[in-house]
Formats: structure tokens, C-alpha cells, sequence
């Protein structure tokens, strides 16, 4: 997963709180950017105008955490 995120897991704070993975407790996380596109984005070919949100990849399951940025 290096190529594009971080190329070791690692714990994630969030507002003070330490990150588990909600299917299966692990706490060590890789970190990417998503965009969150719409369908009229879509329609209009605006895709890159879409707000970005921060996922957190479970290292143990592969469950993907999205947060809006704040």
C-alpha cells in the first residue's frame, strides 16, 4: 500500500481518542484521501470539485473508517 498511502500502519487519533477498527478492534490503520463524488458531479464531469474526506484502512480486516475533514 505504499505507493499511493502510507507504506506502514499506524495508530490514528481522532478529537483525542484513540481509533478502533469497528469489525475487529485492530488499532493500526494505513492512511489515504477519497473523494466524495456525487451524481451530479458525475453528470457534469466536476468529479475533482468533490469535497475530500481522510480514510483510515483497518491493517487487520481492511475496513475502510471515512472522515469529513473538520
Amino acid at each position: 500500500m505504499g505507493l499511493f498511502g502510507q507504506s506502514e500502519p499506524a495508530g490514528v487519533q481522532i478529537r483525542g481518542k484513540s481509533l478502533t477498527c469497528q469489525v475487529c478492534g485492530q488499532s493500526a490503520f494505513y492512511k489515504k484521501e477519497g473523494q466524495l463524488h456525487s451524481g451530479i458531479a458525475t453528470f457534469f464531469q466536476v468529479e475533482w470539485a468533490s469535497p475530500t474526506a481522510h480514510c483510515y484502512i483497518c491493517a487487520g480486516c481492511g475496513y475502510i473508517h471515512w472522515f469529513l475533514p473538520q
